[in-house]
């Protein structure tokens, strides 16, 4: 076998360039932000397509952020997908209710953060940011990733987790699907994006747990995006999770949305890639959907995992 194809090379090299992301980001900030997207992106696609290199550390927790008026949707989003993560955790603003939530309907783990005055969609930012000190404090040496999704995302835990352990977690990485503004990518997030535990514990450390460097974050743009300008203070750059056909796995729309290319305006404008419908529309390995109904969401869970082809 040739020396540059042997599984411990090929990981030691991309290994040395995710270490070095950092340094690339400070150097071509200035100049070409693509350059180091790109870098990166490369980095990423030679180790999720080593088939040698598999079998890394892959405990997952989902937090999904909810209220307390919308707990029945947090309740589809647990039985469908959710509890396939190692630990779910539901996050609402403010203290708990007078009335205990009943358990009994509601077995989810749930985290009360702040107070209710965060609990306003502009104060989305507010409440992610805080979502994560809570997780980092709480669960950053426990878990490998740390899974945003929405209540009305949908997603394929097995395939969130098949991408995953062909990555080390203990670098820096966080993947999603990559949409732009005029001065930077971000990963979209109603699609979903996971940090890895290297990637949360430097956030927490340099950021979060900073009062200096937290209230540099703004927190008056789309939670998504402040987040991404947030984490490109400490060198984190998002990747996309494609798959070897270069097929998108994080959809920011329902899948007959994606097949049948009914794209939104406002997701024509912030993609980065371009969007195709058809067979071409979502990897086989696709990872999530968003702006799911409760009904959309059973009928996934249903076509996933309930129903089967009869042997020839």
């Amino acid at each position: 076998m040739e020396f540059y194809r042997r599984p411990l090379f090929t990981y030691s090299i991309i290994l040395l360039l995710l270490a070095v992301q950092p340094l690339i980001h400070l150097y071509y900030q200035s100049n070409s932000k693509c350059f180091h997207y790109a870098l990166t992106t490369l980095a990423y696609e030679a180790l999720v397509n080593h088939t040698d290199i598999v079998n890394l550390n892959t405990r997952i927790l989902c937090w999904i952020p909810t209220t307390l008026k919308r707990l029945d949707r947090a309740l589809i989003a647990y039985e469908t997908w959710a509890h396939r993560c190692d630990h779910p955790l539901f996050i609402i603003a403010g203290s708990p209710p007078s009335s205990p939530v009943n358990r009994s309907v509601y077995p989810f783990p749930i985290a009360f953060i702040a107070d209710d005055s965060i609990e306003k969609y502009n104060q989305l930012s507010e409440k992610v940011l805080l979502s994560l000190t809570y997780i980092y404090k709480e669960y950053h040496e426990k878990y490998d990733w740390f899974f945003k999704g929405d209540d009305d995302t949908f997603v394929i835990v097995e395939n969130l987790r098949y991408f995953l352990r062909r990555n080390p977690s203990n670098v820096s990485a966080y993947y999603g699907y990559v949409g732009r503004t005029p001065d930077r990518f971000y990963a979209l997030g109603g699609a979903g994006y996971v940090l890895s535990q290297e990637a949360l514990r430097r956030f927490g450390k340099e950021v979060l747990s900073r009062p200096n460097q937290r209230n540099l974050c703004r927190t008056d743009v789309a939670e998504d995006i402040n987040l991404a300008a947030c984490l490109s203070r400490v060198g984190i750059t998002v990747l996309s999770l494609r798959d070897q056909e270069k097929l998108e796995t994080f959809h920011s729309m329902t899948f007959e949305s994606h097949f049948v290319g009914n794209s939104t305006r406002w997701n024509e404008g912030k993609r980065k890639l371009v969007i195709e419908n058809g067979d071409k529309c979502c990897s086989p390995w696709s990872i999530s959907f968003h702006s799911l109904s409760p009904d959309q969401m059973r009928m996934m869970h249903f076509l996933l995992y309930r129903l089967q082809r009869a042997p020839v």
